[in-house]
């Protein structure tokens, strides 16, 4: 009896080692993340998969190599592809258009796309029926038009306003959303000059042609390709006393716009961990519904405000959910 114990217990230990072995021989789960920025949603998205039980370094290895430019992204794009990883995750519309050309076999989950039907990413929210689904950044591309609303609702005065857009190729819904944008603003008595914006190039060309004679605000159609120059973007709307219309929160507590209405983008990364969990226990994107945003939050800054000589309505500050003093 008691020399069948200790060769049980061998048994076992034997048993566990080659459990563990087998565990940490290449079972661990790797996720590819394409993203030109490094913003909230990263950071949620790494809390939620966190939450979710997936330990970086022993069940999951999370590839997130930031880069500059899309252009960078695209080799990465087919090394994941070379690497057969187990999930792309992407940032942005454009990232997403380029995992797309990259691959149909490896689901990919966007944690933000501006609009996913319109750019041809997926079918339908409700059916994707391709190898990609996520969330979008925003409800619909009327979405532009509200942020619009309430920069003019900011800045009753504003009349002539220079709009910020990606020009770029790979993703057509910023053309979409620039066209609703230019329909929406004459009936609040706002002239729009549209800006294309291509690189970081194009956006200091874009910046040195603007001037507080001609022109009263800057408003930024959100993309990734501002993300990695919008600290310069904030710095010289400052420096020309124009009113700057950010996409996050993160532009205007940290890089001084004025203000900033738009999703919250730490839970959009904390639920697209959700998505992963998901593929990665077998379920098809093609199965997993597009999900729009529910949470939106409006905040100003005030001591930008003062710095470019403005006074903010009353009633639109007591509607801010976060007011920089």
């Amino acid at each position: 009896m008691n020399k069948r114990i200790p060769m049980i217990a061998v048994a076992m230990l034997v048993v566990a080692s080659v459990s563990l072995a087998q565990a940490q021989d290449g079972k661990a789960h790797r996720v590819g993340v394409l993203s030109i920025v490094d913003t909230p949603v990263l950071k949620g998205f790494r809390d939620g998969l966190k939450e979710i039980g997936y330990v970086e370094g022993k069940n999951l290895v999370l590839d997130i190599p930031v880069k500059k430019t899309y252009d960078e992204l695209r080799p990465i794009a087919k090394l994941y592809r070379e690497q057969k990883v187990d999930v792309i995750v992407t940032l942005g519309g454009t990232a997403t258009s380029i995992a797309k050309e990259t691959t149909r076999e490896i689901p990919i989950v966007f944690l933000y796309a501006a609009d996913p039907v319109a750019s041809g990413l997926v079918k339908s929210v409700a059916r994707p029926e391709t190898n990609l689904t996520g969330l979008t950044s925003s409800p619909d591309v009327e979405f532009t038009s509200k942020q619009f609303e309430v920069f003019k609702e900011i800045i009753p005065t504003l009349k002539r306003v220079a709009v910020l857009y990606n020009a770029r190729a790979e993703n057509p819904a910023h053309a979409t959303r620039l066209a609703t944008l230019q329909k929406t603003a004459p009936s609040l008595g706002v002239k729009v000059a549209a800006k294309p914006i291509k690189s970081a190039a194009d956006v200091e060309q874009a910046l040195s042609s603007i001037s507080r004679d001609t022109t009263d605000g800057l408003f930024i159609i959100c993309a990734s390709v501002f993300d990695g120059v919008f600290k310069d973007i904030a710095e010289k709307a400052i420096q020309k006393r124009l009113a700057l219309f950010g996409c996050n929160s993160t532009h205007v507590i940290e890089y001084g716009a004025l203000a900033a209405y738009d999703t919250d983008r730490y839970r959009l990364g904390h639920r697209g961990a959700w998505y992963v969990d998901r593929i990665l226990k077998g379920s098809k994107p093609q199965d997993l519904p597009v999900e729009a945003p529910t949470k939106f939050e409006l905040i100003i800054n005030l001591k930008t405000a003062k710095q470019i000589g403005l006074t903010i309505p009353p009633n639109v500050l007591v509607r801010a959910d976060k007011v920089i003093r």
